[in-house]
């Protein structure tokens, strides 16, 4: 930290000198949080900047934010700048037509924040930079790349510009990023652009030099004033809410887009240094906020959006015509939500009315909107029935028409809504719009629980930042990811009724099923829950494991739902209702969607899980003979020190890998390495993440199979483009009797094109890869089927 009298040496003994001891003593306290101009704003956290005149449909906007992220799971990470006028440079105009130079300017001004690619596209050319790293290569693949009029002219060059500098980095980039949305059980995960922030302490130091080296500046520009002597220079970055408003009198520097009288020359650059001071120092909390939100997996912090809203005209749960034009004047929050979505809509609608509650009176300002993207439940009644089942009644408008009406919809804001193998897949996108009816910002909700509040605040924060005064956000929520109550973790949860319920590791396994109230609208829960008791009665009598209900209360429209609802139903359950409120025992148990049943042995390994929404409510019998199997196939493998009895006589290369459970070795090398090591036998590679929801669900299956056919087969996993504590810990609690090697998408280019995890790749004896399986492995028999038809067929 720069102290005051270090400061006073560097400036000479004058009026001004004075005052900018003061300034700089004065902005060495926090302060409030400026304004920047609008790349360098944006791109601290995100990936894209498209100014508000790029012309950029919704679609190409969402289109672009899809193909960043894509390329910083594949460990290439960029932030694009797409500056389609002099408006959108702010204070520094003059690097108009000067992409090169603007992309330098960027660099620095990112560089506290962000050291990774910038790409800096213009109508009349392409600039580029990566701190510390030479620029030649890049523009050489660059070179060529047409950029043609207009917002569409804008989006390809970017599209194509992108491509080319993955290309020159050996990086494979999927060939069509396509729209943001669910696809063939694969997870895309979360955006894996790279930051490198430094410490407060050394930003304090960093800041203060450049504020000392500023107040020099000052004093000989003061000197060079009396002297006589003029120069000019492009106005300093400068935020709105520091800039000086200086007298417009005497003698005057010639400055693009700006005035300032010589006499207070000095004074502004001094300025200068207090801004930046206060704009650092300010952004403390909301820079750590920043760190948090932008590695967070389970969080999307967002993307800038611009452009009018596309307008329709539609009926709401009451079958009123309703237009989007109409709320002209109040901030809209606008989802896409399947009527009958039984996984991530309810956690997307549970977030708007977070965000409306946070915002208190300002409340009122905003209006909470739902369009149906479920191509097969249109009518007047799905909506009504969603909307009264979530608690929404009349908190909401939730909008349906005919089919074609929605697919123009679905289509002008770049939304995917289709029935694949009988399910509803659909783009889960938020939008916020302004008062004035243009877009502000595209959220994409995550299959997480405990993000439903931390969503809801960032949905606020939006709504705020664009309402008159901004008014304060009654939350102050960090944006940290929450950790979940894994099984392997003992807790406690309040009981329906009263009394508690214990979880997590004790002397018997245990089977959970996790529901809402809100289940009724696709399934007879009741009568469910009822047959449950049969279960219950049977598990008893046959020493099985007992059965817990788990109603996910984090979602539920009110505490007194689970009340009314239980108070209904044909007889008392014999077994307990436990309440989780925070969401942390759903999202540690993997819990993808309501209702779910997982069983969990008595150390806390995930054995079996079914996603009854979509597979169905399991009858009694059926339920029992899943359990058995369940049980029967559990590994017995404890970790890395105990070796299951069924792999005993392995031969030696594959007896290596179960010495080596569960570890997380280091690598592509390594993992090359391995695989040629193992020449002679066939090889199964799962590539994973533990933020990969499917790979999550899949793992118990791979488990398994390691165990059948690991005297035949080597099983390998591959971590992929995940954080190493993260991957640990997920080991720690997922075990299987093989390593795994952490690597990323593009370096596994080596075996095959990897389009999202979980992916399985065959290979034979011969090292020669014969198959690639992309997506989630749903049950123990098609694993196995593969596994006899690729590993072990030859």
């Amino acid at each position: 930290m720069v102290t005051i009298r270090r400061a006073c040496r560097s400036v000479r003994a004058s009026a001004s000198a004075v005052v900018a001891v003061a300034l700089i003593a004065a902005v060495l306290t926090p302060a409030a949080l400026a304004d920047g101009d609008p790349g360098s704003d944006v791109l601290v956290y995100q990936d894209l900047f498209a100014g508000s005149d790029a012309g950029l449909s919704v679609q190409q906007q969402v289109q672009l934010g899809t193909l960043l992220k894509a390329a910083g799971r594949a460990a290439f990470p960029i932030r694009v700048a797409i500056i389609a006028s002099p408006f959108d440079l702010g204070a520094v105009s003059g690097l108009w037509h000067h992409p090169r130079q603007y992309a330098r300017f960027l660099g620095v001004e990112l560089s506290l924040a962000y050291k990774q690619r910038l790409l800096v596209v213009m109508p009349n050319g392409l600039g580029f930079n990566w701190a510390g790293h030479p620029t030649d290569a890049a523009y050489r693949a660059l070179a060529g790349i047409p950029i043609r009029p207009g917002g569409t002219g804008l989006f390809n060059a970017t599209e194509a510009a992108v491509a080319k500098l993955a290309q020159a980095g050996a990086v494979k980039l999927p060939a069509a990023a396509g729209l943001a949305g669910p696809s063939g059980g694969a997870s895309s995960g979360a955006s894996g652009s790279a930051t490198g922030r430094s410490g407060q302490g050394g930003t304090d130091e960093i800041l203060g030099s450049v504020a000392l080296a500023l107040v020099a500046i000052a004093a000989v520009a003061f000197v060079v004033y009396r002297l006589g002597r003029r120069r000019g220079w492009h106005r300093p970055r400068l935020s709105v809410r520091w800039r000086l408003q200086l007298a417009a009198h005497g003698p005057r520097l010639a400055i693009p887009g700006a005035a300032l009288a010589i006499p207070g020359a000095a004074l502004a650059i001094v300025a200068v240094a207090a801004a930046a001071v206060i704009v650092v120092r300010s952004n403390g909390p909301a820079t750590s906020q920043a760190d948090a939100l932008a590695t967070n997996p389970d969080l999307d912090p967002g993307t800038p959006v611009s452009g009018v809203a596309p307008d329709f005209s539609l009926s709401d749960q009451f079958g009123q015509p309703v237009s989007l034009h109409s709320y002209r004047g109040k901030v809209v929050i606008l989802a896409f939500n399947d009527s009958e979505c039984t996984t991530v809509c309810p956690l997307t609608t549970t977030a708007m009315l977070d965000a409306k509650a946070m915002l208190g009176k300002a409340g009122s300002q905003v209006q909470l909107l739902g369009v149906d993207a479920n191509p097969a439940s249109i009518s007047i009644e799905d909506v009504w029935s969603y909307s009264e089942l979530h608690g929404m009644l009349h908190a909401w408008r939730f909008l349906t028409g005919s089919l074609p009406e929605l697919k123009q919809i679905w289509k002008r804001y770049g939304i995917e809504a289709a029935i694949e193998a009988g399910e509803i897949t659909h783009t889960p996108a938020l939008f916020v719009i302004d008062p004035a009816g243009k877009l502000s910002r595209l959220y994409m909700t995550q299959m997480s629980y405990t993000a439903v509040p931390q969503l809801g605040q960032l949905l606020a924060q939006s709504a705020a930042a664009l309402l008159p005064g901004r008014p304060p956000v009654h939350a102050e929520l960090s944006y940290a990811r929450i950790q979940p109550t894994a099984p392997t973790q003992a807790a406690t949860l309040p009981r329906a009724g009263g009394g508690t319920v214990d979880v997590g590791p004790g002397n018997s396994a245990r089977l959970f099923v996790f529901f809402a109230t809100w289940d009724q609208e696709t399934s007879g829960l009741a009568g469910e829950l009822d047959a449950l008791n049969r279960y219950q009665a049977t598990a008893k009598r046959m020493g099985l494991p007992p059965l817990t209900a788990v109603d996910e209360a984090s979602v539920e429209p009110s505490s007194s739902t689970l009340t009314s609802f239980l108070h209904r139903l044909p007889q008392p359950l014999s077994y307990p209702v436990a309440q989780d409120r925070s969401g942390k025992i759903a999202d540690g148990y993997e819990v993808l969607g309501l209702p779910w049943f997982v069983l969990a042995s008595r150390t806390g390994q995930l054995l079996y899980y079914q996603e009854a929404s979509t597979a169905g409510w399991p009858s009694t019998n059926v339920l029992i003979r899943y359990v058995k199997a369940a049980l029967a196939r559990a590994p017995k493998v404890a970790g890395a020190t105990a070796v299951n009895q069924d792999l005993a006589d392995s031969p030696p290369p594959l007896a290596a890998l179960h010495q080596q459970a569960d570890q997380l070795l280091g690598g592509s090398s390594g993992l090359a390495a391995r695989v040629r090591v193992l020449r002679g036998y066939p090889i199964v590679i799962n590539a994973w993440a533990s933020w990969c929801g499917p790979c999550r669900s899949e793992f118990g299956l791979f488990a398994s199979a390691s165990i059948r056919y690991g005297r035949q087969v080597a099983f390998l996993g591959a971590d992929t483009d995940d954080a190493a504590g993260d991957a640990r810990t997920f080991l720690s609690q997922h075990h299987v009797s093989y390593p795994s090697y952490q690597t990323s998408t593009s370096r596994l280019s080596w075996l095959a094109t990897i389009q999202g995890l979980p992916t399985t790749i065959f290979i034979d004896p011969a090292g020669k890869v014969v198959y690639v399986h992309t997506g989630q492995y749903d049950s123990e028999g098609t694993l196995a089927q593969d596994i006899s038809t690729y590993a072990l067929a030859n």
